[in-house]
């Protein structure tokens, strides 16, 4: 009996030994083995390519990789060299190209959107049927680039190069970018652009003689070497645009944009014409504007603090919320000119005309 009593009591502890074994073993092993595949063996198990997500590629010698058709989604190709690399149909969905060499490389029904590529050189690139959808191609060039059949619904092109890009009936450019690049890509002397949003477009070396510009929005946009003779800028915002010695622009809207973009004080403009220019917010603290032509001008939210306006004419001119404190306006013609908002306190108004014009919530002298 004894003997009987001793062995199930040893059985009994065996059996509390292989059950703690069992609770407390068997979840800690799956655990180390959980771990052993994460930080050892997945990327032996897992191949690249095909399978290359969120890898990063900067470094990385690219030249004998096979990446048709991998997977590379959010991967990170900043600044890498892909000149002339197969990547047709390849997911890049969310990927990093950031300034990277694309030139000449075969991106043919790639899934690129999303995809980071300001400043990248696509010129040259096979883009046919690819999704570029909400990508970013700021200051891109795509020189030359084939982008026949591609979807760039939403895509960023902003100072992208367009010149020379191929386009068809099946490629899906926003109204903006399609008036770009049918400027960059053909002869628009005369054309009528009043009104165009073309701001942040480059336009370098485009030919743009006498083309109606009137109210167009030139903000940001690139116009170095580009041909500007005759053209009517009317209205124009030509605030932050970047010229150049080779820009080719009639005098007075050169006068224009070194007034929007240029401080100075005391600016000597007597007698000078800036009619219909869009002068908005423009610094003209204590400029001489004497029998100055300011027909139709904006000059809203203009500084012309001190500014000597004696004799000029500003029929119809918007001034609204302009600073004109202490500025002479002795016999000028205020003909239905926009003052509402504006500063006027200590102005001068002696024979002003003032026919017509609105003063709501002017502060007058």
């Amino acid at each position: 009996m004894n003997l009987l009593k001793g062995k199930l009591e040893i059985d009994r502890t065996e059996r509390a030994r292989i059950f703690l074994v069992l609770v407390l073993g068997l979840p800690l092993l799956a655990m180390i083995a959980w771990l052993a595949y994460v930080f050892v063996f997945r990327e032996a198990l897992t191949s690249c390519p095909p399978q290359c997500e969120n890898v990063d590629f900067r470094t990385a010698d690219l030249s004998q990789l096979p990446l048709r058709q991998a997977n590379l989604s959010r991967t990170n190709f900043g600044g890498a060299d892909l000149e002339a690399v197969d990547l047709t149909g390849a997911n890049l969905y969310f990927a990093n190209l950031n300034e990277a060499n694309l030139k000449g490389a075969n991106l043919q029904g790639a899934d690129l959107r999303g995809a980071l590529l300001l400043n990248a050189d696509l010129s040259g690139t096979n883009l046919q049927q690819a999704d570029l959808g909400g990508a970013r191609l700021d200051k891109a060039n795509l020189f030359a680039a084939d982008l026949r059949g591609a979807l760039l619904l939403n895509a960023d092109l902003s100072r992208a190069n367009l010149r020379a890009a191929l386009v068809d009936d099946q490629t899906t450019l926003g109204s903006k970018w399609q008036i770009v690049w049918h400027i960059l890509n053909y002869n628009q002397s005369g054309r009528q652009l009043a009104g165009a949003d073309l701001s942040q477009a480059d336009l370098a070396g485009a030919y743009l003689r006498s083309a109606d510009l009137r109210g167009a929005n030139l903000y940001l946009a690139n116009l170095v070497g580009t041909d500007l003779t005759g053209a009517h800028l009317e209205q124009a915002i030509l605030r932050q645009v970047h010229l150049g010695d080779s820009t080719r622009l009639d005098s007075k809207w050169r006068l224009v944009w070194q007034l929007v973009n240029e401080v100075q004080v005391g600016w000597v403009l007597t007698g000078t014409d800036l009619s219909q220019a869009n002068l908005a917010g423009a610094y003209l603290y204590q400029a001489n504007l004497a029998a100055a032509n300011l027909d139709g001008a904006t000059l809203a939210t203009a500084d012309l603090r001190q500014a000597n306006l004696n004799k000029a004419t500003l029929r119809h001119a918007d001034l609204t919320e302009a600073r004109l404190t202490g500025a002479n306006l002795r016999d000028a013609d205020l003909t239905g000119t926009i003052l509402a908002g504006a500063d006027l306190r200590r102005a001068d108004l002696t024979g002003a005309i003032l026919t017509g014009a609105q003063l709501q919530g002017a502060v007058l002298p």
